[in-house]
């Protein structure tokens, strides 16, 4: 993983985990900001870490308290293979912009919001979301280009 993209992915999980939301919906490309408010963006995470806590019987709320994001990924998956149906998924296409392009994607970057040791022990799951994101070059610089809860 380049520099530039490792540094973008563990800003955007930084604001994440600080429920900047404004600030998050500052990192999506121009056609994602036009799709999404910035209260959108607090569902798109909330909503999967309320998720998380059902599957695990867990009642309440609770945030993600590690400091740091984990970011990998993959730098060969490119737009068309994004937009390929999921022969494992009955065929499932995945949303991808069309602005998100084989030539502007960067890097397909899976951000893990996970949960402090202390979380861990007392919740008893060790990530609350894995988001993976379509990491694109823009004249902004990088920008979220797509993105979804889990890889498929």
């Amino acid at each position: 993983m380049d520099d530039d993209v490792r540094a973008f992915g563990v800003e955007l999980g930084r604001k994440a985990l600080a429920q900047d939301w404004p600030a998050v919906h500052g990192m999506l490309a121009p056609w994602m900001r036009s799709m999404y408010s910035a209260d959108d963006v607090r569902r798109f995470f909330e909503d999967e870490y309320r998720a998380t806590l059902e599957a695990n019987s867990i009642q309440g709320s609770h945030y993600p308290e590690h400091s740091d994001p984990a970011v990998d990924g993959n730098s060969h998956t490119k737009a068309t293979q994004l937009r390929a149906p999921l022969s494992f998924a009955g065929g499932k296409v995945r949303p991808v912009p069309q602005e998100v392009t084989d030539d502007n994607m960067r890097y397909w970057l899976s951000l893990q919001l996970q949960c402090s040791d202390e979380q861990m022990e007392t919740l008893g799951f060790d990530s609350f979301c894995e988001v993976w994101v379509a990491v694109v070059s823009t004249p902004e610089g990088l920008r979220v280009g797509y993105w979804s809860q889990g890889a498929y």
